[in-house]
């Protein structure tokens, strides 16, 4: 049982089902996870040229991560756009014609046509180059890459990125504490070696649902963590001031 004298001290437990063994002071141990895990593939297939990240790199979201061969759409996007310019000056060309109504309003349609049609074709050549640059989704780490320049990709996955801001702490609370937890409630954060010291998060969800088999319901804590100055993975304990 837990006991309340001030601060609730409860475990951080993943996952939701797995239980953790006492410690010092009759604490129950947590870790801080990553807020959010990607594993990128590739939406077409292709041939890595370049690869600008490695496991450890830091990155953006819509940051390049992997350029694959495009020799063959950047040929296609300049036909699209050579059309497109033909198209253009065929219209030009016509404009006198046009407005003296020389031209049969069949005429007139098949040159606007022309024209609107190859400017879609250069949009659908430019989106399949683009397409073989793969960009993050996220702001975060690089954790494994999969994939060196000249090896084929595919659908598998090529790399894996972590968001480690905020991170996050999955909390199991025993169920007579449903209704104390509230939404936007603070929370002391205290860590373990090596990044020892106190720090604040806030609850961002409480489940609406508590467990009949254990009497429990799952509480998330969410903790800033600015510049990644907090590695993932550190065990901490968590205070509720009930």
């Amino acid at each position: 049982m837990i006991g309340r004298t001030g601060l609730l001290m409860v475990s951080l437990l993943l996952p939701l089902s797995a239980s953790a063994a006492p410690v010092e002071k009759g604490q129950l141990g947590c870790v801080l996870e990553p807020s959010m895990e990607v594993e990128v593939a590739s939406q077409v297939p292709g041939v890595a040229k370049l690869v600008y990240v490695g496991r450890g790199s830091k990155v953006r979201q819509g940051e390049s991560l992997v350029l694959l061969e495009t020799s063959l759409e950047e040929a296609v996007v300049a036909l699209a756009n050579a059309k497109a310019k033909f198209a253009a000056r065929k219209v030009e060309r016509n404009k006198h014609l046009i407005s003296q109504g020389l031209l049969s309003a069949h005429e007139r349609d098949e040159l606007v046509t022309e024209q609107h049609l190859a400017a879609l074709e250069v949009r659908e050549a430019e989106a399949r180059l683009k397409q073989r640059t793969i960009y993050s989704p996220i702001n975060g780490v690089v954790v494994a890459r999969n994939i060196n320049v000249g090896e084929y990709v595919s659908s598998d996955p090529i790399l894996k990125l972590v968001r480690l801001n905020p991170l996050y702490a999955e909390i199991v609370m025993q169920a007579d504490y449903y209704g104390s937890i509230k939404q936007g409630m603070k929370v002391g954060i205290k860590l373990g070696a090596p990044m020892k010291g106190q720090f604040t998060g806030t609850v961002t969800v409480v489940d609406q649902m508590i467990d009949a088999a254990s009497a429990t319901f799952g509480v998330r804590v969410e903790m800033p963590n600015p510049g990644f100055k907090v590695p993932a993975g550190l065990n901490c304990e968590v205070h509720f001031g009930l």
